[in-house]
């Protein structure tokens, strides 16, 4: 991936209407449900990368696959592959997702009947997958790396002999695991979810349903940095419901001490930016809302607001180590951070900030990439790997620019 954007100082002010693109997280999920049961219709269509790149890993009729660079993509067309009787594929991804941790999640597969083996060193990918037909029944993790592994298996449990129960000692970003459960309790399964463990039942005549896809909430994370990064903000977001399936809602609470004011009406949602109380230190506990970190950790060190911010253990495990890269770019900015493997926090803060004069590195990360470009409304900037975005949110930098 090549090529920069170079940001001008931005005027800081904002006024239109922002369409955010619809949710990943659900979208990927309906598509392995669709799979299973064509009784499941989906409306509305989300354009980035990584559901397209696992629509085409669920419909190839190829024995290798490329999932590209999405750790989601991988964990559901491994688990919807290792499901299939007779199928024998081949799963692999980029260099950085090859490495990325899911020995727990073939762990659990081979146990219910699949037979998945990594053909790379010490247990990387690519991943040879030769599908059954798993019975199901009862399994228990010990330690769960990512609320997508049970994730993955509740999705593939509704066509289980026995259906599924899972359970587990500790879970990580357990409302991704609920939305699951909400989402797949819409269209008609039947899931029951405790606090530490879930049920899925086997299902053989499912119900026609529709779905329809909900804007995306963490890409509403970019531009509530946005607002309060400026002197003026008026956004509309059309669609935009109080009511959501997603953790990430809580994104408005998040930055409403930062500067944000956030509307409801019939038609959409309102951001405006207000003035702010000064706080001596803001903290926050990203455990469930993960997704949010780059754009609320920039926006407080662009505004020299002291913070202490836990719960980021996943993390470093994403596209690139996200607190890493958020160390950095304090760094860049004269500011002095202290982290942990799940922490981050920042005291104080010099008269001025540096100015970032070299180009930013968006690590190939498109959350990464997108909580910098906000930084424009301050001083100018340049971003590498800008295309990275498309992951997520293809449109970001067409919207982005209408502001200029």
């Amino acid at each position: 991936m090549a090529g920069v954007k170079a940001l001008a100082k931005h005027s800081a002010i904002l006024e239109g209407t922002v369409a955010l693109p619809k949710n990943k997280s659900l979208a990927n999920r309906a598509l392995i449900l669709q799979a299973q049961f064509p009784q499941v219709t989906i409306s509305g269509t989300a354009k980035s990368t990584d559901v397209i790149k696992l629509q085409e890993a669920l419909t190839s009729s190829d024995a290798n696959i490329h999932v590209g660079a999405g750790g989601t993509t991988l964990r559901f067309a491994m688990a919807f592959w290792a499901a299939q009787p007779k199928a024998h594929k081949v799963l692999t991804g980029t260099e950085t997702l090859n490495r990325r941790p899911i020995s727990a999640l073939i762990s659990a597969l081979n146990t219910l009947g699949a037979n998945i083996q990594a053909l790379g060193k010490n247990g990387t990918g690519p991943f040879e997958i030769k599908g059954a037909k798993l019975r199901g029944g009862k399994i228990h993790l010990s330690e769960v790396p990512s609320s997508q592994f049970i994730t993955a298996l509740m999705l593939i449990a509704p066509s289980m002999e026995e259906g599924l129960t899972l359970s587990w000692d500790q879970l990580p970003s357990r409302s991704y695991v609920e939305m699951t459960a909400a989402q797949m309790a819409q269209m008609g399964f039947k899931v029951a979810l405790e606090p530490q463990g879930v049920h899925v039942a086997a299902i053989h005549n499912l119900a026609p349903c529709q779905y329809t896809l909900e804007p995306d909430w963490s890409a509403m994370g970019f531009w509530c940095e946005a607002v309060a990064l400026s002197k003026s903000s008026n956004l509309f977001f059309p669609g935009v419901r109080t009511s959501s399936l997603q953790g990430d809602r809580k994104v408005l609470d998040f930055f409403e001490p930062l500067g944000v004011r956030a509307s409801f009406s019939e038609t959409g949602l309102e951001l405006k930016k207000k003035s702010t109380l000064a706080y001596g230190n803001l903290t926050y506990n990203l455990e469930n809302t993960p997704d949010l970190a780059q754009p609320l950790i920039t926006a407080m060190l662009a505004l020299k607001q002291p913070f202490e911010v836990h719960g980021l253990q996943t993390l470093p495990l994403k596209e690139c180590d996200r607190i890493q890269a958020l160390v950095d770019l304090a760094k860049a900015m004269g500011v002095e951070p202290s982290a942990t493997s799940s922490t981050i926090q920042v005291k104080a803060y010099p008269e001025h900030l540096l100015p970032l004069d070299d180009v930013l590195a968006s690590r190939e990360d498109h959350r990464v990439a997108m909580s910098l470009a906000p930084l424009s409304l301050l001083m100018p900037i340049t971003i590498d790997a800008p295309d990275v975005v498309a992951k997520s949110y293809p449109d970001f930098w067409d919207q982005w620019d209408q502001f200029l």
